[in-house]
């Protein structure tokens, strides 16, 4: 078994966790594209891809390790959680940048163009609507076919891209599993979204509305925000146990190149 503090020794400061103090460094830089630009999409894009890239490394390494073994299943489930995992991770970048961003063009009393920071936002949206896509797709193959994952964009770190270690990889205490993230994600955000579409339509006429519109806008409420995030619960609870595991070494304890998809 290899713990963590193991693990750590020979790759601190490396892979996606240099990200935390490379963020002095890069801000100066999104900084100034931004003041240059006046794009802040394109200011977002650089701490974006840093967060990105680990992720789809190790998804196209595992996608084609898992192919070495005939497990094609298995391999296209492991590359759609890590896509998914690297436009969360994209988005989740996007989203402190625009917020560092403003606080700082604020300090330095420099009025924030909103719109241009609306526009960000929204495709910083769009990203997170394509995890939710790609990770309830991911979500159902591995439910329907019975594979535990493990998600991590530094796994091929960890490794140092050698596949027989993989089932040897386990931390105590456990890291955190980044499927954990897809999942929730793709459980809540289509009920939230639902609900607030359908809010904006029932009260998209200038805020009149009659006795029946009001019961039926309750209505939606009580069911966007109320009871499908308790389903949500429920449902992470039922599958999360089954598809995401607690170690890699859970995921990778065959290794036969011999074994195919069923």
């Amino acid at each position: 078994m290899l713990h963590n503090n193991f693990l750590d020794a020979p790759t601190r400061g490396r892979g996606l966790g240099m990200t935390v103090w490379l963020w002095p460094a890069v801000l100066p830089i999104l900084l100034l594209i931004y003041w240059l630009t006046s794009s802040v999409v394109v200011a977002t894009l650089i701490p974006s891809v840093i967060a990105a890239l680990p992720a789809l490394r190790t998804g196209w390494w595992l996608r084609a390790y898992e192919l070495s073994l005939g497990r094609r299943t298995r391999a296209n489930t492991l590359w759609y959680f890590y896509l998914a995992d690297a436009l969360w991770l994209a988005a989740a970048s996007a989203f402190v940048t625009v917020v560092i961003l403003i606080v700082i063009n604020t300090r330095i009393g420099i009025q924030p163009d909103m719109t241009k920071f609306a526009t960000a936002m929204l495709t910083i949206a769009g990203g997170v609507g394509l995890t939710t896509l790609i990770g309830l797709y991911a979500t159902f193959h591995a439910w329907r076919h019975s594979i535990r994952v493990w998600i991590h964009p530094k796994t091929h770190q960890w490794t140092g891209g050698v596949e027989e270690k993989l089932s040897r990889l386990a931390f105590q205490p456990p890291r955190i599993n980044h499927g954990v993230f897809i999942l929730g994600t793709s459980l809540v955000v289509p009920g939230l979204l639902g609900g607030t579409v359908m809010l904006i339509a029932l009260t998209g006429n200038g805020g009149r509305m009659t006795p029946a519109m009001e019961y039926l806008s309750l209505a939606v409420m009580l069911l966007f925000f109320v009871a499908l995030p308790i389903v949500s619960i429920i449902a992470y609870i039922g599958v999360s146990g089954s598809i995401l595991a607690s170690n890699p070494s859970d995921c990778w304890q065959q290794t036969d190149r011999n074994q195919v998809d069923p």
